[in-house]
């Protein structure tokens, strides 16, 4: 059966360069406030705290992130130019979906974190925690989809910010309090984990709010038969999210196998800087999936004016970070200065990253759901596998030239395939009238 999708465009829908400064600035402004966050409580409390409160929130993060993961570039390709009613049933049930599954996955994952977290916390303390945090990184990653998705993803910044200097306000105010007046460490470690997961509950029912005042007709209206499409929409999408977040968390434990923990370190200080360049790839590609998801027509302009956007965000900032390199490292430290190649191949491979992106938006809008898993899964599974033969021979610097190889081979090889010919021929604009028929006779969304 093929379920037609209704087509209609928000009035007050952002275009491609506002949503992507949206999202580049939520990514930048969360992480910094983040820093700022985590420096007022290394500044109160022992290290120990700070161990036992950033394994917790990295747990319910990460819970969060793998419950919903199908979810985030999903929203942002059906939601627009969907009818009031579908928005409604799929953002509601997503919800729902989100809840269960991320409340279920965080209550067992409280159980098998360490001994020493879960004595430091209390179990049932714990488990509360961590599901309360799961389900709240949940909702969150799924209603800004939809803000995405409706394309207002300055709303989404909007609750972010206001989370983020919420959880601030509250460890300024009431951590130095339970270290004056009572001194543990374990209570400490409460405050700044019931902050944080006010501040989660804080910025979804924000954005929520938000969400509904941008679209007026939301109705929270879950229902059976869109679980059933959700089936067939979230799969491919699914694999494909996952692929692209594993070597950020699998090529660390890499290294920790080979090299001792200070070289760990200087790895993970090079590649949180690079996340930062990273996150305009992603905010970019992110905008354009939404511009185009119900308007392919426009797809090869918007495309190249991504690409365009993306270098003039991006190059001049790895040029001049590139020639800084050992000076920005060294902040933390000498000896940090002396691994700046790592950093400076880091920053080459968002690069070629960029174009990997670019090329998954376009197959995202041609519903082409299984070659945006292919090259996910293939980027990411050469990125890990060169890190694992690389490191034990060329040192740590080995993950960095993994890092740069995996999106450089894709790049490669979808070049040698003729796909990026289909942004500068002329010719292939022709293929628009196809591509609409596709994207309107795609099964499993609108209301039969």
């Amino acid at each position: 059966m093929v379920y037609r999708m209704t087509t209609i465009r928000q009035s007050t829908a952002r275009g491609l360069v506002a949503n992507s400064i949206a999202l580049l600035a939520m990514n930048h402004l969360t992480s910094l406030l983040g820093y700022v966050f985590w420096v007022l409580c290394a500044r109160s409390v022992d290290a120990s705290v700070i161990g036992v409160a950033n394994t917790v929130i990295g747990a319910m993060t990460l819970v969060g992130i793998v419950s919903v993961a199908g979810f985030i570039p999903l929203l942002p390709r059906v939601l627009p130019g969907a009818s009031a009613e579908e928005r409604s049933g799929l953002c509601s049930t997503a919800l729902v979906v989100a809840v269960v599954v991320s409340g279920a996955a965080g209550g067992v994952a409280a159980l098998v974190l360490p001994n020493t977290v879960q004595a430091a916390l209390g179990t049932g303390c714990l488990v509360a925690l961590m599901v309360a945090g799961s389900v709240g990184t949940a909702m969150m990653l799924v209603i800004n989809g939809s803000l995405l998705g409706v394309r207002r993803a300055e709303l989404s910044l909007l609750g972010s910010v206001v989370g983020a200097l919420s959880r601030l306000g509250a460890v300024a105010v009431f951590l130095p309090v339970a270290v004056f007046t009572i001194g543990a460490d374990t209570d400490a470690a409460h405050v700044i984990l019931f902050g944080w997961v006010a501040s989660l509950m804080l910025n979804f029912v924000l954005s929520l709010s938000l969400f509904v005042r941008a679209t007026n007709d939301f109705r929270f209206h879950p229902r059976r038969i869109w679980v059933s499409r959700l089936r067939h929409l979230v799969p491919w999408d699914y694999v494909a999210t996952i692929a692209v977040r594993a070597p950020f968390y699998l090529v660390p434990i890499i290294a920790a196998a080979f090299f001792p923990p200070d070289q760990v370190g200087y790895l993970s200080m090079a590649a949180m800087i690079s996340t930062a360049f990273f996150a305009v790839n992603a905010a970019v590609s992110n905008a354009l999936l939404a511009d185009c998801a119900d308007r392919p027509d426009r797809l090869r302009a918007q495309a190249r004016r991504a690409v365009a956007l993306i270098g003039v965000l991006l190059i001049p900032a790895v040029v001049i970070t590139c020639l800084l390199a050992p000076q920005i490292l060294g902040i933390f430290g000498a000896d940090y200065a002396h691994y700046s190649t790592l950093l400076v191949i880091g920053l080459l491979s968002t690069l070629p990253d960029a174009l990997v992106n670019v090329a998954v938006a376009v197959l995202r809008v041609q519903r082409r759901l299984v070659a945006v898993a292919a090259i996910s899964v293939a980027g990411a599974s050469i990125g890990i596998g060169m890190s694992w033969l690389l490191m034990p021979h060329i040192g740590i610097i080995g993950a960095a030239w993994a890092a740069l190889a995996a999106p450089t081979i894709v790049v490669t090889v979808l070049a040698a395939m003729g796909f990026f010919r289909w942004l500068i021929n002329v010719r292939a604009a022709a293929s628009a009238a196809r591509l609409r028929a596709r994207v309107t006779e795609e099964p499993a969304m609108g209301i039969p």
